[in-house]
């Protein structure tokens, strides 16, 4: 199964013909009329970021700009699922992906814990069943490196993502992948051999604009008393912290619970459980059965906390809005007087870091390289910036002579604050969020 290729876009990619720089290309993308959750035609605007290009499409210096699309999110009237106006052709964002799950340690440390904490719901759910030798399918599986944690627990495992380059490296590291999109025929592939007992979708779900095929997809492949678990960056967050660097043409959707458990509900997998993440800065973790177990207490906080606090409400989205635009307003203030004053770099070629630079306005003309430990990206541009991204042995020549820091991936902050400081940087790092820009 490894070697199945993933099918074309449900977008015409038009190859042979090139747009002109700055004109979008309307055959790689389409803008919704109707909400892609509930087809609702209301869609109330929230906050316009312009035209920015993908924010993984990196280029080499000799490479023509990448093509920008329309970057603005609108919220649903009827379901109340905020979510992105245009769908960009997901060949040209996921065939050759450069975002490698297993790059940050952070990660790597977390993995353990998730399997840790998914394993520990299959026991409480199956008292009399040993917690090995099942079968655990990971949508958007990546490089396999939490899928490695069931692994080594003895569990049998399968991939499933779209980019041949990653997919490629999971299976020469001894993770079973299937090289495609997941969706209901690809489910029914998979369960025709051996159904799941365990099936997890970690940071992918509001990814996809074929959305109730990937969630019907992991009810179709899932034993009747399976696991599903969703891991996704928490629309509540996003506002709570002002991430507005979350918004990029990969991120369709920004869920809350009260949005995305009913659409889950719908297929047979209710929600019965969430733990918070510390990925994306700021994700929650959901554990959905079509057993229909009892709700835990901490699940029934959430859901009141959203309401409480009124997370889904147009209102709350709008100031999310404002504060967004006086955010980006500061921060390019900011960092233009740090470059007025000396050398600065950045740190973490993140796809979050191209919008909050795309926003901002902060250019190669004010921070001098970005440094990134991800070989994939090395040698590469920031899309829109264009900025240099170096790997981290280059960089540290770059750190001898810097002034200033911009740490663009400041939700990885105490682990690359704790590296940069190891290796002797003594000038100020600029953590743009959450919330307000701070120097340390």
């Amino acid at each position: 199964m490894t070697e199945r290729r993933p099918q074309p876009g449900t977008l015409d990619t038009n190859p042979g013909q090139e747009p002109q720089s700055g004109t979008p290309d309307t055959s790689m993308f389409e803008l919704i009329s109707r909400c892609r959750l509930c087809g609702g035609n209301c869609l109330d605007d929230i906050l316009d970021l312009g035209e920015q290009p993908p924010a993984n499409a990196l280029r080499l210096p000799t490479d023509r700009p990448p093509q920008a699309f329309p970057l603005a999110v609108v919220r649903c009237g009827s379901c109340g699922t905020a979510q992105l106006t245009a769908t960009v052709d997901p060949v040209s964002l996921f065939g050759d992906y450069v975002w490698v799950t297993g790059t940050a340690s952070t990660t790597q440390a977390f993995s353990s814990d998730f399997c840790r904490q998914v394993l520990d719901r299959w026991a409480d759910q199956h008292p009399k069943m040993p917690v090995d030798g099942g079968l655990v399918v990971e949508v958007a599986s990546n490089d396999g490196t939490f899928l490695k944690r069931f692994q080594e627990r003895g569990w049998r495992v399968l991939g499933v993502d779209p980019a041949r380059n990653i997919v490629t490296r999971a299976v020469g590291d001894g993770v079973p992948t299937v090289c495609d999109y997941f969706n209901v025929d690809v489910a029914r592939e998979i369960s025709r051999q051996s159904a799941a007992d365990i099936v997890i979708a970690r940071n992918v779900i509001p990814h996809v604009a074929d959305i109730h095929g990937v969630i019907e997809g992991m009810a179709d492949v899932l034993h009747d008393d399976g696991l599903a678990v969703i891991e996704f960056h928490y629309a509540g967050a996003i506002l709570d912290d002002l991430q507005y660097d979350s918004i990029y043409h990969e991120h369709l959707f920004y869920f809350t619970l009260e949005t995305l458990g009913p659409l889950c509900a719908s297929y047979g997998l209710v929600p019965f459980d969430v733990t918070e993440s510390p990925i994306s800065g700021g994700a929650l973790v959901l554990f959905l059965s079509k057993a229909g177990r009892q709700r835990t207490d901490a699940l029934n906080r959430f859901i009141q906390s959203e309401s409480t606090n009124r997370i889904n409400s147009l209102e709350s989205w709008r100031e999310f809005a404002g504060a967004s635009r006086s955010h980006a307003e500061a921060l390019a203030s900011q960092v233009v007087q740090l470059s007025r004053e000396g050398a600065v770099v950045g740190y973490g070629a993140s796809a979050r870091s191209s919008t909050l630079l795309n926003a901002s306005g902060v250019t190669s003309e004010h921070i001098e390289a970005v440094i990134d430990r991800n070989e994939l990206k090395h040698g590469h541009l920031m899309p829109g910036s264009d900025i240099p991204i170096v790997s981290y042995d280059d960089g540290r020549s770059l750190l001898k002579e810097a002034d200033s820091l911009v740490l663009l991936a400041w939700n990885f902050e105490t682990e690359i604050v704790a590296d940069l400081r190891s290796e002797g940087f003594e000038g100020g790092i600029l953590v743009p969020l959450p919330r307000e820009p701070r120097v340390l």
